[in-house]
C-alpha cells in the first residue's frame, strides 16, 4: 500500500504539472491556416460559446488548476449598435451573427418553409434576442422534477436564477410619481444582486403602455406582482438584460467572458466549427468502479447502459470551414455540448449518438443507440399581427422609423446621456393570459377534454419510436394541468406599443424534430418544428386572435385608433385560421431535443446531464428541457447552466474522493489497474477493440 501511495503522489504531481503547463494564448482565431490548437489537451472542452457554454466555462475555470477551452463556430462581435442598442431589437442583425437555417415545408400549415434564426458568435442567441427576462411558472420546473429529474424543481433552480443576475429595479426616467408608482413591484427574495448579467428596465417608457395595462384589467387580467416569482401570469413591464447605467444589452459575452478574459486557464477558440465528438470504449473497469463504490449504482449502470459498456468522449474534431483541414483537441475530464436546441442534437448524430435506424441509413456508425436525440422538439409558435395605431398625436416606436427628425433627436439624446426612446425596445409592456381568461369556462373544459382524449403522440411526425411516444404521453398530464390553472399563461401577447400584438403559444402539445441530413457536417440539419400540428394548439391561438380584438375595442386602446387591415373586425374562424396557417413561425425558443428524461421515455441525458451510454459527455443548453417553460428562455438557460456547473464540479470531486479511497481498497491487481487508468483518462484496450 505504501508503494501505491508513492505512485499516487507521482501521478498527482504529474497531473498538476500538465495543468499548469497548459497555459495558451487567450483567444485562438481559426483562419484555415493556423493550427495552434491541434493536438492540445484541456480538462474540459465546451462546444458552443453561447449562454450555456460561457456560463459553464466561466464557472469551471474559477478553479485555477482546471483548464477550459470553449469552441465556437462564430466570432467575437465588434460592439455594433445593431447588437448593443435596445432600439434595434427586431431589426436584422449582421448576417455573420446568424446561421441562416430554415425549416422543411410546414405541411400542417400552408406548405411553406420558415426561417429559423440562431445566434452565432461568442454570446450566441444573447447577441440578437429580444432581451426579455422572465423565468416561467413554478409549475414548469416542478414538472421537470416529477418527470424523473430530482433536484430540478423550482426551489432547486431559484438559487441559480438569482446567482446569474444583478437586478436593478428603477422607475422610468421622465415619469411623474403617480406613474412611477405603477412600475412593477418586485420581490427581493427571488432576485439576485451580485450576478454577471445586468437585469433592469429602459430609461424610456412608451405612453401607450398605460393604456395597455388598463385594457388588460378591463378584461380581467391583472398586473402581476413580480414576473419572476414563479407565477408569471398577467400583465407586466418585463425586465430586460440591460445595463441600468449605460442602457446597452447585457449579453453572455459581456457578462461571462469579458470580465474574466485575463484568466490564463479559460480559453476561447473562435471560427472553429466542431464536426464530431470522438469516443473510445470503456469496459469492465467502469462497471467495476460502480459495483465497488456503490452496489446500488451498479444496477442503475446496467439499466442506463444496456450495451454492456459505456463510451468515453476523449476529443472533438473541428475546422474553420469545409475546405480547411480538421484539427483535434482532447479533454482529460469531460466534453460538454452547449450548441443549442438545434445544433446539439445535430452534433450528437454526426458523432454516432442517436437513432440507429436513422444513422445507419446515412452511413454513420452508431456509437450509442439513443432514439430520443433530435425528437421532442418544442418551440413557442408565434404569429405577427399588426393593428397599426393611426393616432399620430402620440409618439410610438414606429414614429422613430417614420419621422427623421424624431429619430435624429432621439439618437443624439441616447449618445449624449443614454436616455430617451433609443433605450426602449418596442415590447416592454406585455401580457401572459391564461386559457380561462381569454375564453369562457365551458370552452376551456372542452379544449382540455379534446387534448386528453386525443393522445399527443397521435400528432407526432412519422417514424417516431415507442420510447419517444411514451415520453410525450408522460408530458401530457402536466400540460393539461397547467392549462387548467387560471394563474398559468396559455399564451403571450407581445405588445409593441405601435399596434403590433404578436401572439406566442406557451404550452405547445405539438412536437417536432431536428435531425442530421447528411454525414457531411457542413450540411444544415433537417428542421421540422411541426408548429400547431395538435388541434388544441391551433384552437388556443385562434381564440387568442379573437381576444386581441376584444382588447383593441376597449376604450383604453380604441383611442389609439388601431387598424384592422390585416385581421378584420369580426373575422370568421376560417379567415383567422387562414391567417394563422400563413403567418405562424418561430419565437426562436428551440428546446427539448436532448431531453432530460428517463431513457425509456426517450430521454437523452440523465439528471446529471450526462448522455446515456457515455461516461463523460454532457449536454448543457435548452435541448435538455423536458418541457419548454412558458417564458422567454434566456433567463432559464442561464440558471440551468449555473446549476450544471455545480453538478459537474460536484461529480468531479466525488470522483477524486473515490480515487483517494482506492488507496485503501483491497482489489484484484488487474481490475485495479484498469480502473485507475480510466480514472486518469488513459486509453483502455478492451477485447482488442
Amino acid at each position: 500500500m505504501a508503494c501505491l501511495r508513492l505512485l499516487m503522489g507521482f501521478l498527482t504531481y504529474g497531473l498538476m504539472i500538465s495543468y499548469l503547463s497548459g497555459v495558451f494564448a487567450k483567444v485562438f482565431v481559426l483562419d484555415g491556416i493556423d493550427n495552434s490548437l491541434d493536438n492540445t489537451t484541456f480538462d474540459y472542452v465546451v462546444v458552443g460559446c453561447g449562454i450555456a457554454g460561457l456560463v459553464v466555462s466561466n464557472r469551471l475555470s474559477e478553479d485555477s488548476n482546471t483548464t477550459v477551452l470553449c469552441l465556437d463556430a462564430g466570432s467575437l462581435d465588434n460592439f455594433e449598435p445593431l447588437i448593443q442598442w435596445p432600439v434595434f431589437i427586431g431589426h436584422q442583425p449582421p448576417l455573420f451573427y446568424e446561421w441562416g437555417m430554415a425549416t422543411v415545408p410546414q405541411i400542417q400549415l400552408d406548405g411553406n418553409s420558415r426561417p429559423v434564426p440562431c445566434g452565432k458568435g461568442v454570446g450566441g442567441g444573447s447577441l440578437i434576442n429580444g432581451m426579455l427576462w422572465n423565468r416561467g411558472s413554478q409549475a414548469d420546473f416542478d414538472s421537470w422534477e416529477e418527470l424523473g429529474n430530482p433536484g430540478w424543481g423550482w426551489s432547486d433552480l431559484l438559487p441559480y436564477f438569482r446567482k446569474s443576475e444583478t437586478f436593478t429595479p428603477q422607475a422610468y426616467a421622465g415619469q411623474d410619481l403617480s406613474d412611477a408608482d405603477q412600475i412593477d413591484s418586485w420581490n427581493p427574495k427571488v432576485h439576485g444582486f451580485r450576478g454577471p448579467v445586468q437585469v433592469s428596465y429602459p430609461e424610456h417608457l412608451w405612453p401607450q403602455s398605460w393604456a395597455w395595462f388598463e385594457a388588460l384589467e378591463e378584461l380581467g387580467i391583472p398586473k402581476a406582482e413580480d414576473p419572476n416569482d414563479g407565477s408569471n401570469g398577467g400583465g407586466y413591464f418585463i425586465p430586460l438584460n440591460i445595463h441600468p447605467t449605460n442602457q446597452t444589452r447585457s449579453d453572455a459575452r459581456r457578462a461571462y467572458w469579458d470580465p474574466v478574459s485575463n484568466r490564463t486557464n479559460f480559453n476561447l477558440g473562435i471560427n472553429a466549427q466542431v464536426t464530431q465528438v470522438l469516443f473510445e470504449p470503456v469496459g469492465p473497469a467502469y462497471a467495476f468502479r460502480h459495483a465497488t463504490s456503490n452496489r446500488a449504482e451498479f444496477g442503475s449502470f446496467r439499466r442506463q447502459h444496456p450495451e454492456g459498456r459505456s463510451r468515453r468522449a476523449f476529443a472533438v474534431r473541428f475546422a474553420f470551414n469545409s475546405t480547411s483541414p480538421h484539427q483535434i483537441v482532447s479533454a482529460r475530464r469531460e466534453i460538454i455540448l452547449a450548441a443549442g436546441g438545434l445544433h446539439t442534437p445535430h452534433l450528437l448524430e454526426l458523432s454516432g449518438v442517436g437513432d440507429n435506424l436513422l444513422l445507419s441509413s446515412l452511413g454513420i456508425q452508431t456509437i450509442v443507440d439513443l432514439p430520443g436525440v433530435g425528437n421532442n422538439l418544442q418551440d413557442h409558435a408565434l404569429v405577427h399581427l399588426n393593428y397599426a395605431y393611426q393616432n399620430a398625436s402620440i409618439a410610438s416606436p414606429a414614429t422613430l422609423f417614420t419621422n427623421a427628425t424624431y429619430y435624429a433627436e432621439a439618437q443624439s439624446e441616447y449618445i449624449a446621456s443614454k436616455t430617451g426612446p433609443f433605450t426602449a425596445k418596442p415590447s416592454t409592456a406585455i401580457g401572459f393570459p391564461s386559457l380561462s381568461q381569454i375564453t369562457n369556462a365551458t370552452y376551456s373544459a372542452n379544449a382540455n377534454a379534446l387534448a386528453s382524449l386525443d393522445n399527443a403522440s397521435s400528432y407526432l411526425l412519422p417514424g417516431i419510436g415507442d420510447p419517444v411516444k411514451a415520453g410525450v404521453a408522460a408530458q401530457l398530464p402536466f400540460l393539461l394541468r397547467a392549462l387548467n390553472k387560471s394563474s398559468v399563461p396559455s399564451h403571450e401577447i407581445l405588445n409593441d406599443n405601435s399596434g403590433g400584438l404578436d401572439l406566442s403559444l406557451m404550452r405547445p402539445l405539438s412536437r417536432g424534430t431536428v435531425h442530421v441530413s447528411s454525414p457531411d457536417p457542413w450540411s444544415h440539419p433537417t428542421i421540422n418544428p411541426n408548429w400547431l400540428a395538435h388541434p388544441l394548439d391551433f384552437a388556443i391561438m385562434r381564440e387568442a386572435m379573437v381576444f386581441n380584438h376584444r382588447l383593441l375595442q376597449t376604450p383604453q386602446l380604441a383611442v389609439l385608433q388601431p387598424s384592422f387591415a390585416q385581421v378584420p373586425v369580426n373575422a370568421s374562424y376560417s379567415l383567422l385560421e387562414a391567417i394563422l396557417r400563413a403567418g405562424v413561425g418561430t419565437e426562436y425558443h428551440y428546446s427539448s431535443t436532448a431531453a432530460m428524461l428517463p431513457r425509456e421515455l426517450g430521454g437523452v441525458v440523465d439528471p446529471n446531464l450526462t448522455v446515456y451510454g457515455t461516461e463523460n459527455l454532457r449536454v448543457v443548453d435548452s435541448s435538455v428541457f423536458p418541457i419548454i417553460p412558458g417564458a422567454h428562455l434566456q433567463a432559464v438557460v442561464y440558471g440551468v447552466a449555473e446549476k450544471a456547473a455545480d453538478v459537474i464540479r460536484g461529480n468531479w470531486q466525488e470522483r477524486v474522493g473515490r480515487l483517494e479511497q482506492a488507496l485503501d481498497w483491497q482489489v484484484p491487481t488487474g481490475e485495479f489497474w484498469l480502473w485507475l487508468g480510466e480514472e486518469l483518462g488513459w486509453p483502455v484496450n478492451v477485447g482488442g477493440k
